[in-house]
């Protein structure tokens, strides 16, 4: 796969950074497990934004390493740190409190997911306190409307690029249709998110 070669040359290149920019649904977090397989992390954090997603990902690093490694979640119900590879929601790992029981350079791997939001307050305490061997961004929509620049969040590393029409071109996704919903009749009255039933 052309962005597993181009992040091991990368790191050829003594680059400890890379954006993968990839449409939703295109196995990012996959790609993610094999590229940490290959240089053989040994303490991953992969941060997302909700504990479904952190779970989501747990299973798919649990099919790639098996038993090889040893998974937890860190969230606001589970506290399971003493793992191999921890899954985080960033609210939880991004306080102070939580990122003191870990040393800067503890995680050797990290992957930020859904990166187009690391540009929040709670991401950069995030980014800026860890020092893995390698950081890795992952998004389908890498630019934002308030300017905040998260390309140099990454140093410009782009491993690989594929959006949403060319993902669609190469059969990497399902073809689909978008309908919107103007209003809502029920029993002849429109219905909208303020109506009470």
């Amino acid at each position: 796969l052309d962005a597993l070669k181009n992040l091991a040359e990368l790191r050829k290149n003594n680059k400890n950074k890379a954006l993968l920019i990839s449409a939703t649904g295109t196995g990012k977090t996959f790609l993610s497990a094999f590229d940490a397989q290959k240089i053989n992390a040994n303490k991953l954090l992969f941060v997302v934004h909700r504990e479904n997603i952190a779970r989501s990902a747990m299973n798919a690093f649990r099919k790639i390493f098996g038993g090889k490694r040893t998974y937890g979640l860190f969230t606001g119900n589970k506290k399971e740190l003493e793992s191999d590879f921890v899954f985080s929601t960033i609210q939880s790992i991004s306080k102070s409190e939580s990122l003191d029981q870990f040393s800067p350079e503890y995680f050797d791997y990290i992957v930020i997911d859904e990166s187009h939001r690391a540009g929040a307050k709670s991401y950069h305490s995030v980014l800026n306190y860890f020092r893995p061997k390698f950081l890795l961004g992952m998004t389908a929509t890498p630019e934002r409307t308030d300017g905040e620049d998260i390309f140099s969040l990454y140093d410009h590393n782009i491993a690989y690029e594929i959006r949403l029409q060319k993902a669609l071109e190469e059969n990497l996704l399902s073809p689909f249709h978008y309908f919107g919903v103007t209003d809502l009749l029920v029993n002849g009255n429109e219905i909208s998110e303020v109506t009470e039933f």
